[in-house]
């Protein structure tokens, strides 16, 4: 009971910074909205954000078996990044969405799909990140949701602010690499958290 009580406590303390919504509708056409409720910062919140919802979506295609497709899809951000990080400066591709369109909401029509992330911070500083998803095809819709929401952060995010989450995206599979695998639950809050920090791995750090 006491720990159920503690759990709301904190739960109750957390700041409520915003909510990811990406809808489908009919013919695949995708709708991101971003409801910011408390947030002092929005850019750098949107990569915050950003990393931590990557490392969602990357846990629940292994939790549908779909461990293929989240390898697949790092290896397309690999490539993403060094697209974005190119010599000369930092470049905005359009990334390629395959069926998916991305879109304004139709009117009065509920969309066939959501995914939604609500963001939280607790004030002594962890993110809390709470995931809700539409069930059934995650091999497509899952890694879908997130480079719509991708795409969202090329088109509008300042170069400072693209730069580091795409240079955070490679940390984060340098951390799956070394530490912990994308399925490991450990891995949902400590992955985000090294990416967005200056620790390196050393050689003998190395997971076996």
């Amino acid at each position: 009971m006491l720990r159920r009580l503690f759990s709301r406590f904190v739960r109750d303390r957390a700041i409520h910074k915003c909510t990811l919504r990406i809808d489908f509708y009919p013919e695949d056409r995708a709708v991101l909205s971003i409801i910011w409720h408390q947030s002092a910062g929005q850019e750098a919140d949107t990569v915050i954000l950003g990393l931590y919802f990557y490392a969602r979506i990357l846990f629940e295609l292994a939790e549908a078996n779909e461990t293929r497709v989240a390898k697949e899809l790092m290896t397309f951000l690999d490539k993403v990044r060094d697209l974005v990080l190119a010599e000369e400066g930092v470049k905005r591709p359009q990334l390629p969405l395959g069926a998916v369109k991305l879109g304004d909401a139709p009117d009065q029509e509920p969309p066939l799909r959501r995914y939604q992330a609500d963001f939280h911070q607790i004030p002594e500083g962890a993110i809390r990140l709470d995931f809700q998803a539409s069930l059934g095809k995650e091999g497509f819709y899952l890694p879908a949701a997130f480079l719509v929401f991708l795409q969202s952060c090329i088109n509008s995010l300042s170069d400072a602010s693209l730069r580091q989450l795409i240079t955070a995206i490679g940390r984060l599979h340098t951390y799956y690499r070394f530490r912990k695998d994308f399925w490991d639950s450990v891995a949902l809050v400590d992955g985000p958290a090294f990416a967005l920090g200056q620790e390196e791995i050393a050689g003998e750090e190395r997971k076996p």
